[in-house]
């Protein structure tokens, strides 16, 4: 089991730098499924036996999911909203394939984890965009909505700042988390082409590095902003539960950033290390992507719960432009509820919309020219 080898340039001279990668694991090699001599379970080893129990969990994320999907794709009365949750909630099923694919192939491991992460920028930008609409559900008033707010500046509570001018800087810096994390998914796949990347490299010569370190402050200040924005206007969204809405996706993510932390410990004391059961391939990529393709599944079932159909199903004054056409009476309990939905045959409207990709682009641009 040998090491990559490449040249850089150090100290005005060219040093040869290896790094801590078996060589079936670099570019352009092919992973080697027998380096675990034993069986893990019965006639399966673990790399086997991992694919059934991350594809069967993966399954379950997606079949779970779609459900969702589709009950708010067959009860559109808000599509402004419900439009944003069966995006935010795409981020499930992505999340959990990549990780399965990333088991099965694991020399694509590192081309695929990098767009994960895209994946989570642009959930966490719907996600910011759908809590501007439970605040202002009419984007023409937005503007005059956040100018006429004052919040408290973020180090000096006594003094404020214009609530437009907040939000443009809130907008800004989770709308670079997507951005930035497309840039270094490229440049992970370019690095690691080149055989620069080096997934368990941590000096300043391999990419991993810098790349890890972008990353985390990219997320950081996304993070940060979405929970200003929650923590200043809470007042306006009592009812639509948004903390819980945040978690059911971005605790997944915290979650595996914890794990990183943990694998990096475990990897560097050499408590986990190949064996006769496990391969090299199995401790730094078939671990964490079975945990990450097990935790989902309870993720999954509370993104059902929190984005629950139900606000959906009655009529709310927000969710309806004609009520005289949408509304009826319910004739048992007396309350109003949607007398026909916008989707649709089986939601075909919704669908459309979904996997329209020029929607982020003109919601962005929209949102620009609201500045």
């Amino acid at each position: 089991m040998g090491t990559a080898e490449f040249s850089h340039r150090g100290d005005g001279g060219k040093a040869s730098t290896a790094c801590p990668m078996p060589s079936h694991l670099t570019p352009g090699a092919q992973f080697n499924f027998n380096d675990a001599s034993k069986t893990f379970v019965g006639d399966l080893t673990f790399h086997h036996f991992n694919m059934i129990l991350s594809g069967t969990c993966t399954g379950i994320t997606c079949l779970v999911i779609f459900m969702v999907m589709a009950r708010h794709a067959m009860h559109l009365s808000n599509p402004t909203q419900q439009v944003k949750i069966m995006r935010i909630a795409t981020l499930f099923p992505l999340y959990t394939i990549y990780s399965l694919l990333s088991v099965c192939f694991p020399n694509a491991y590192v081309y695929l984890v990098g767009w994960t992460k895209v994946f989570q920028g642009v959930a966490l930008y719907w996600f910011l965009m759908l809590l501007c609409d439970f605040v202002v559900p009419n984007d023409q008033h937005r503007a005059e909505f956040f100018l006429s707010l004052k919040i408290p500046k973020r180090y000096s509570k006594s003094k404020t700042t214009d609530g437009l001018s907040w939000f443009k800087s809130t907008w800004f810096f989770v709308l670079q988390y997507p951005i930035v994390t497309f840039i270094l998914a490229i440049a992970q796949s370019i690095t690691q082409a080149q055989g620069t990347f080096c997934l368990e490299g941590n000096k300043v010569y391999f990419a991993h590095l810098w790349i890890t370190i972008i990353s985390i402050i990219s997320l950081a200040m996304a993070m940060i902003n979405i929970m200003g924005f929650h923590s200043n206007l809470k007042p306006y969204m009592e009812g639509q539960k948004p903390m819980m809405k945040l978690l059911a996706f971005k605790m997944v993510v915290g979650l595996e950033f914890l794990e990183q932390i943990i694998f990096m410990v475990l990897d560097s004391t050499g408590t986990l290390k190949p064996s006769a059961t496990l391969s090299y391939a199995d401790t730094i990529i078939g671990l964490p992507t079975l945990i990450i393709c097990l935790q989902v599944v309870p993720f999954a079932f509370l993104f059902y719960y929190a984005y629950s159909i139900k606000p959906y199903t009655t009529l709310n004054v927000n969710c309806t432009s004609n009520l005289q056409d949408l509304a009826v009476v319910d004739s048992e309990t007396g309350s109003p509820r949607i007398k026909r939905y916008q989707s649709g045959p089986l939601g075909v409207y919704a669908w459309l919309a979904l996997f329209n990709p020029g929607e982020l682009f003109r919601d962005i641009r929209s949102t620009f020219n609201m500045f």
